[in-house]
């Protein structure tokens, strides 16, 4: 199951952070999840709410914000708003593209409490 790898390795990055900064508490974290990153966000909410009763994140909150994918055609570059795949330019109907974003699931912020 690909979401319970990433809700650990999210643990695991709270537990750096948390360790770099000499933080007393993580109150949040907010990622962005992009809908070609071969995950689930609502199955990997649900998994990282289930193990983070385990460790000191019990209390932290997980927001996940979905970010559609945006992809460059390679015949006519124009940019468009990816909805199946493979991807269709609806523009000059080219099949495939470079991904710009959508593809990727990254830590965009940290609510925190300082020591």
């Amino acid at each position: 199951m690909h979401e319970y790898s990433l809700a650990t390795n999210l643990i695991e990055i709270l537990k750096e952070e948390k360790r770099k900064r000499n933080l007393k508490k993580i109150l949040k974290v907010e990622i962005e999840f992009g809908k070609l990153s071969a995950a689930e966000p609502l199955i990997l909410k649900e998994i990282f709410d289930i193990i983070k009763k385990q460790t000191e994140f019990e209390d932290t909150e997980l927001v996940i914000d979905v970010i559609e994918p945006e992809i460059k055609c390679l015949k006519c570059d124009e940019i468009f708003k990816a909805t199946t795949f493979p991807f269709l330019c609806p523009f000059c109907e080219n099949v495939g593209g470079q991904i710009l974003k959508g593809d990727k699931i990254t830590v965009k912020s940290l609510e925190l409490i300082k020591d």
